[in-house]
């Protein structure tokens, strides 16, 4: 950790992440939560299955995109424009290459020699990226320039707009006395923002969303706590999230069991560490992976059923959660000084989207298959996401007007 890792962790948690920050955007989210809600309802009504992977990626890329960049890539009805959907495609790969165990990391030869064009790959991703993020700058910059040559008033003071996470990381003094941050750090900071939020989130997402096929009691469990607490006569609002008490354990049921990540960010150790009572010595300057799957996993943790997804056993707590506790059995997002600092935010959109899924449709697997037949396989990256898109039926279970009203909006 070093001053400038600790600079660039403090511009987040002051600029963007600060709880003042996050509830300003409460609209926003509320709006894609609505626009979630269009988008099923749309194929819902001409019998068309609905591809989780695609609908839940959207979702989370415009409440991020939105907070960070002030632009909205993915239109209620359909997927978003061709720019959008390669950038998602390509933040899918980026992590799926950032996951590989690479020779390369190991061997300076490997990497001259490139027998698995793993190097080429990663340039090419590194380019689509970089030119993605220089135009949302630039675009930042004209937008600026307007602003100051048509009044010369801060856009948040007029009420005329609000600053985006971009705007402000324009504003902001770099180091050594630079007027100015340099693109390359902007670029940094976006790119961790944006890849860390929407692709951990929409994982998560589509796992809970497969569980939850699999396991129709416990989908009929969540939707009854929803109309206790909602009924069928509004929306979900953001403020019903903290007494959604199973729909919590649901979503630590799926942490534990499909963590979004499989390993935490590597850590190193400042200095020699003795670890289960002295059965192990951790020397200084190790390299440390902590395996979130296999904590999630441990027999002797969970008990026999470790395999098996029951958020009942998660019901005993008075407060659910979602991140570790006191014990540390459930480590999603980290914890101590490198936790993650979105995680708060994270929690939020995960709990929404499911929220509005469950609360605005009932949910059936693909023609033809039953629960039993919905498959876990895994693909191992960065993240950990199911092998295949998860398909679904989807069919409305509010009245009419309820979904009138969301399009209206």
């Amino acid at each position: 950790m070093g001053p400038h890792w600790k600079r660039m962790r403090r511009i987040c948690m002051e600029h963007l992440l600060t709880t003042r920050r996050l509830e300003s955007f409460t609209g926003h989210r509320a709006d894609e939560a609505r626009h979630l809600l269009m988008d099923v309802w749309a194929k819902s009504r001409v019998g068309e299955e609905v591809d989780m992977r695609q609908l839940l990626g959207g979702f989370s890329m415009n409440n991020v995109t939105r907070m960070l960049l002030g632009k909205h890539y993915f239109s209620p009805a359909a997927a978003g424009p061709p720019e959008a959907m390669e950038f998602m495609s390509t933040t899918h790969e980026l992590f799926r290459l950032l996951g590989m165990i690479y020779l390369g990391d190991y061997l300076p030869a490997w990497r001259w020699l490139d027998p698995t064009g793993c190097e080429r790959k990663m340039k090419a991703v590194e380019k689509k990226v970089d030119r993605f993020h220089q135009k949302i700058i630039e675009e930042h910059r004209e937008r600026a320039a307007r602003r100051k040559k048509s009044s010369g008033e801060d856009a948040e003071e007029n009420g005329t707009d609000v600053a985006d996470f971009v705007d402000v990381l324009l504003s902001l003094p770099g180091e050594d006395g630079k007027e100015h941050l340099d693109d390359k750090e902007i670029k940094a900071l976006m790119q961790d923002m944006i890849a860390a939020a929407t692709d951990t989130s929409a994982v998560t997402n589509e796992w809970a969303m497969t569980e939850l096929l699999r396991h129709p009691r416990v989908l009929r469990k969540a939707q009854a706590e929803l109309d206790a607490v909602v009924g069928r006569r509004r929306h979900v609002f953001e403020s019903d999230l903290r007494h959604l008490h199973y729909l919590r354990c649901i979503v630590r049921e799926t942490f534990r069991l499909h963590p979004a990540g499989p390993f935490l960010i590597p850590h190193e150790s400042l200095r020699s560490a003795s670890l289960m009572s002295g059965r192990y010595t951790l020397p200084p300057r190790t390299r440390v992976f902590i395996n979130t799957h296999g904590l999630g996993r441990n027999p002797h943790v969970w008990g026999s059923d470790a395999d098996d997804f029951r958020p009942e056993r998660h019901e005993r707590r008075s407060k659910v959660e979602i991140s570790h506790g006191d014990d540390f059995v459930i480590l999603p997002f980290g914890a101590g000084r490198r936790r993650c600092p979105g995680a708060p935010l994270g929690v939020v959109m995960v709990l929404l989207a499911l929220a509005t899924l469950l609360h605005g449709f009932d949910w059936a697997p693909s023609a033809g298959m039953r629960p039993e037949e919905i498959g876990v396989e895994e693909v191992y990256g960065m993240t950990m996401p199911r092998a295949e898109p998860l398909r679904a039926v989807a069919t409305p279970r509010l009245p009419p007007e309820m979904y009138a009203g969301a399009e209206r909006d």
